[in-house]
């Protein structure tokens, strides 16, 4: 038995309170053994800080009791404070934190007073110690994998292998200039440039500058160019590019108020929105009173629709990070999406007046961190949490934990994963809605990157990178989607966790406003979740010609889901919202 196999979880498809009380019952769920691993983990004599050369077969660890239920008969069980302390004396073993159930200090401890998850240790050690503790059939161990968002599963190389590269004595370098359609020299844009040997990457600078190190192409031998800018702008893809060896090559990305006429200043309905018929629902609907925690990158409170919606949260990476600033711009995509204040300009989020609850677990985060941000979830009683991130191989204590995320009736959604394959994880476990893209024809302009993809019909079709499934319950918009950006702008996403983002907002708005699930008249129980997802997952309006597999039951479609399903026109063609092919939506007037 590997010590990854000791801890499997089952896959589906093969089918505001204060900030500072947040971070206080956070904390409060890692134990003092984490200083005292990082105080075991440097040698004698070796200053703080000081470098340490790579371990060889050395790994990061979870090691748990296996839960009584789960025993042998005959085995006995072992208690977890035991088990630690075996672990502390071990000299192979370096102690690095305590994962312990936070749900006796929330609400939650109603729910369910014996967590099915039991308290993990972290540990460093050697593979092979770590392969004979996983022998144990009364442990479980299991690798703290990373969170990202595109996981790569274990023995599946994610780049080209740089030991086939032909390295250049000198890498060849390509200036680039970004400016944008209006004139403005853009600056905070990334540049990717794919060759046949490598990947390189840069951001502009000043006057809108970068250049590419090809560390194993020339000019000549890059494929496509991909650029990025911060915010207020179109993305660009370029094939064979035909890159200047000398001089610069100037790229122009076409604005979002060419686009859209008088945008941000003139509020926009997205078209994500409107392929969900959100905008044909009652106005009164907002999602207040509804708890959603978004596990994701944190978020930039400082843009105006999030400063005073994003109000709680707390930074899971240990990194002295903080919830209230985002690295990657990912967390604030779909806070925006989620949570944007209506203040009659830029975008309104689908449940503009919940309350978000930003728990920061990239970049940095682990499985452990995931626990972690679960138990806070249990113990402020929040309703619905959106897992954007995912992790490579199934985690037996992520499906435990889950349990107990159920039990103190939290309804949890994650993005099928960007991966064009299988649905990645936590989306697969049971009990967690997995939700894949959707695109249409008419929500991008000309010289977009979805063009490469464009099916030859107008209308609806599957994400390029949405999952092939099984294990996809529903789809929703994806791509091309308007949302708020780092700073004070705005700018067009593509991910399933963007598609995620509308089912959350959805879910928030039925929790509010549902008459059998309204939080004023039920209570939060492990049904009314149950009920929750099973009402999303039907409420959906099917894609006619398309795999089943890959979308699920269909686009969640918001009139349906409230009660209102005689609203909806079966229209599956070019939608009258959606220009013809090749030309993007016009925004609504409010």
């Amino acid at each position: 038995m590997s010590e990854q196999q000791a801890g499997n979880g089952t896959a589906k498809g093969a089918k505001p309170g204060p900030a500072k009380a947040g971070k206080e019952a956070a904390e409060a769920s890692v134990d003092t053994g984490e200083r005292a691993g990082r105080s075991r983990s440097r040698g004698a004599g070796e200053p703080e800080g000081a470098g340490r050369p790579v371990r060889v077969g050395w790994g990061r660890y979870l090691v748990a009791p296996r839960p009584l239920a789960l025993l042998a008969g005959g085995v006995p069980p072992v208690d977890a404070s035991a088990l630690f302390m075996l672990l502390e004396e071990d000299p192979e073993v370096e102690p690095v934190a305590q994962v312990r159930p936070a749900r006796s200090r929330g609400l939650g401890a109603i729910a369910e007073p014996y967590p099915a998850c039991p308290p993990v240790a972290v540990v460093m050690m050697p593979g092979e110690r770590a392969r004979a503790l996983a022998a144990n059939p009364q442990v479980v161990v299991e690798l703290d994998q990373p969170l990202t968002y595109t996981p790569v599963p274990a023995g599946v190389a994610g780049v080209a292998d740089p030991a086939l590269a032909v390295a250049l004595a000198e890498p060849a370098r390509v200036m680039v200039r970004v400016k944008g359609s209006d004139g403005h020299l853009l600056e905070g844009a990334h540049v990717w440039a794919t060759g046949c040997g490598s990947v390189a990457h840069a951001v502009t600078r000043g006057e809108g500058r970068a250049v590419l190190e090809l560390p194993a192409d020339t000019p000549a031998t890059i494929r496509s160019l991909y650029v990025r800018p911060a915010g207020g702008y179109w993305p660009i893809r370029i094939e064979n590019p035909h890159l200047a060896a000398e001089g610069e090559t100037v790229i122009e990305a076409t604005s979002l108020a060419q686009t859209f006429d008088g945008f941000p200043d003139r509020p926009l309905t997205g078209w994500g929105q409107q392929a969900m018929r959100l905008h044909q629902i009652p106005p009164t609907y907002r999602g207040h009173g509804i708890k959603i925690a978004l596990i994701d990158s944190g978020t930039d409170i400082t843009h105006p629709d999030l400063k005073d919606t994003v109000t709680a949260g707390h930074d899971f990476t240990g990194a002295n990070g903080e919830w209230r600033t985002d690295s990657t711009g990912h967390g604030t995509w779909c806070a925006g999406v989620i949570v944007a204040a209506d203040n009659h300009s830029g975008i309104t989020g689908i449940a503009a007046e919940a309350e978000l609850h930003a728990l920061k677990l990239f970049p940095g985060g682990r499985v452990s961190d995931l626990l972690q941000a679960l138990d806070y979830c249990v113990a402020h009683d929040i309703d619905i949490a959106q897992i954007s991130l995912a992790y490579g191989v199934p985690s037996q204590l992520v499906a435990w934990k889950l349990m107990d995320a159920h039990a103190a009736g939290i309804t949890v959604i994650a993005p099928a994963g960007d991966t064009a394959g299988p649905v990645a994880h936590p989306a697969a476990l049971p009990g967690v809605l997995s939700v894949g893209a959707i695109a249409h024809t008419g929500a991008y302009p000309a010289g977009s990157p979805l063009e490469a993809t464009r099916p030859p019909w107008p209308g609806f079709y599957p994400a390029p990178f949405t999952p092939t499934g099984p294990g996809v319950d529903l789809v929703a918009p994806g791509t091309a989607v308007i949302t708020t950006a780092l700073g004070d702008g705005y700018t067009p996403v593509d991910g399933t966790a963007i598609a995620a983002a509308h089912v959350t907002g959805l879910a928030a708005l039925l929790l509010a406003h549902h008459d059998h699930l309204r939080t004023q008249n039920i209570p939060k129980t492990p049904a009314r979740a149950d009920r929750l997802l099973a009402l999303l997952r039907s409420a959906c309006r099917p894609v006619p010609g398309t795999d089943p597999l890959r979308l699920g039951t269909g686009i969640a479609d918001a009139p349906t889901a409230l009660g209102a399903p005689e609203l909806w026109q079966q229209d599956h063609g070019a939608h009258p919202l959606y220009a013809t092919a090749g030309q993007p939506y016009p925004p609504l007037t409010p």
